[in-house]
């Protein structure tokens, strides 16, 4: 697989975990509706941060695999495109599920919603280049050559 394609598709899996909650947490922002449940939302953070980890090792190893070495910025990509799928998300959020109409709160909404998903990203990139860094070194640390 190509770089890019490994990018794009990283993301899914991990969006995919937190879907249903992205819709409460933008509800209690954007609506004014009081979140409560904040053990759960620990329980989902706790899921993307594993399944992100995971989906990265994956296309790492889908790299090493095809013998292209260069896997630092695809891991960190493939798992911060997921905040990409927030942004796209957040979209049809706006347009379906909000009232919300004018130029300043088109505006404010999508300009907040880019600062989220862009920390999102590099939250989500880290997980991943870390829990990738840490799979690689572990694979080849255990090769040897005499």
């Amino acid at each position: 697989m190509e770089p890019a394609v490994i990018t794009v598709l990283g993301g899914v899996l991990p969006f995919g975990s937190i879907f249903i909650e992205m819709y409460f947490i933008f509800t209690s922002f954007w609506a004014y509706k009081i979140y409560y449940v904040y053990g759960f939302m620990l329980l989902v953070f706790l899921i993307l941060t594993v399944v992100t980890v995971c989906v990265t090792i994956v296309c790492t190893y889908f790299l090493l695999n095809a013998e292209d070495y260069r896997w630092q910025w695809t891991s960190f990509m493939a798992a911060a495109s997921t905040s990409g799928y927030v942004y796209i998300y957040s979209f049809y959020y706006f347009f379906f599920k909000t009232k919300m109409y004018g130029l300043f709160q088109t505006s404010f909404y999508f300009g907040y919603m880019a600062l989220f998903s862009l920390s999102l990203g590099v939250m989500c990139g880290t997980f991943g280049y870390i829990g990738t860094s840490i799979f690689v070194r572990k694979i080849y640390s255990t090769v040897k050559i005499d």
